[in-house]
């Protein structure tokens, strides 16, 4: 041995793969781990310590120069502890005269029960718009705090699972094609921190404001170190997984619900936005005038009261808004909230005193378009004009008289 992380390699027969012998503190850290399961049958001791050696030599890439022995140990708890964990896993009792520590394994199964309910949940609750599901979806990722709470950094509860296990088995080894996927995928994970950020900014955008592009921008000066720090982190600690995979799920559907947005609706920006001003409550002009009260008048530009109006429907034309001055004043003037006749004045706050008041209609100067203005700035309307009598038709001739003699 030539270090305390240097590696030694045995070659093999033709088609067999060389062993890697790791040295240093990973060996030191197996031959705790050989020691606390000597007791194990020696089929079932080779395949965990294989297992554990594999993930020990994944850990120490990880480290770098930073592995040693108390980095192990800090990562993984001691080597007994370990033992225990992989003792416990694979159904065994404790080692006599050891003891007896409650397993993990059920708090485990648990947490990655919960882990993926709650992921799929908040999916479906953001591809249905039902804010509620994606509520519960996250009260759902709490079922992995009994392990979380108690396990070290690298979950060896949960990586000592046969499941687990059998899981890192099936990985695709080094140099293979399928491997090479893996791994630009994994090299992928930076620009999805940053898409995560970026999608943060805009969910918060739209719930504090709403599609403004100036505050998108400074958010994500705010979100995107703040998602990219989460995921070095996550890489150390995996107990914040319970965390961060239920807000992936999220920023992915959101992320997605976006670009098929902008794909259907690019084009129709404008006429969306139109059409949310046309939804606001009240009588609206051309989409962009809000009618107030309504002052009908007759033919000569008299004012007229007690009008009701209604639509092509036979429904009431309301001009009530949804402030909270017409909310109170619907609520507590009687029938205030029914049919009411125009004019109707408007409802606003009294200054003096603070109390929701009906305005009376004030003077008005109105130009009818038929008619010829007087000079009391009224409309006068000529008067109708009798038609003209049909002619007389002319009487029949008489018959001449009868000559007589």
């Amino acid at each position: 041995m030539t270090g305390d992380n240097d590696d030694v390699k045995r070659g093999g027969t033709d088609g067999v793969p060389n062993v890697r012998v790791l040295a240093g503190p990973v060996e030191e850290y197996l031959a705790g781990i050989r020691s606390a399961l000597a007791d194990l049958p020696a089929p079932e001791l080779a395949d965990i310590l294989d297992d554990a050696r594999a993930h020990l030599a994944d850990l120490t890439a990880e480290l770098g120069s930073e592995a040693n022995l108390a980095a192990l140990v800090d990562r993984l708890g001691t080597p007994d502890a370990y033992a225990g964990e992989l003792r416990a896993a694979a159904g065994y009792p404790p080692a006599s005269g050891a003891p007896r520590e409650p397993s993990r394994a059920g708090a485990a199964r648990l947490a990655i029960a919960g882990l993926v309910a709650s992921t799929v949940l908040i999916m479906l609750g953001v591809a249905a718009s039902a804010p509620e599901v994606v509520l519960f979806g996250m009260l759902l990722a709490l079922a992995g705090l009994p392990l979380v709470t108690r396990d070290g950094p690298e979950l060896p509860s949960l990586t000592a699972l046969p499941a687990m296990r059998r899981l890192v088995a099936a990985m695709p080894p080094p140099g293979t094609a399928a491997r090479s996927v893996t791994d630009f995928l994994a090299a992928l994970q930076p620009a999805w921190w940053v898409a995560r950020g970026v999608v943060a900014a805009v969910l918060v955008d739209e719930i504090v404001v709403g599609a403004e592009l100036a505050l998108v921008v400074l958010l994500s000066l705010v979100t995107v170190p703040l998602s990219i720090w989460l995921g070095h982190r996550t890489r150390r600690d995996r107990r914040w997984l319970w965390a961060v995979v239920p807000l992936n799920g999220l920023a992915a559907a959101l992320l997605l619900l976006l670009l098929g947005s902008s794909a259907l609706f690019g084009s129709s920006s404008s006429s969306g936005a139109s059409v949310q001003r046309y939804q606001q409550p009240g009588l609206w002009q051309d989409m962009d005038r809000q009618i107030l009260d309504i002052r009908p008048v007759d033919a000569a530009g008299n004012p007229l009261t007690g009008v009701y109006l209604f639509d092509q429907n036979g429904r009431p034309i309301d001009t009530t808004t949804s402030s909270s001055c017409e909310d109170e004043y619907r609520f507590s003037a009687p029938g205030a909230s029914a049919a009411r006749p125009y004019p109707r004045g408007t409802v606003d706050y009294d200054p003096r005193t603070g109390d929701c008041v009906t305005i009376p209609p004030g003077p008005l100067v109105v130009a009818v378009p038929s008619g010829t203005p007087s000079a009391t700035g009224q409309v006068t309307v000529p008067p109708p004009t009798t038609p003209p009598a049909p002619p007389t038709p002319p009487a029949p001739p008489t018959a001449p008289p009868t000559p007589t003699g």
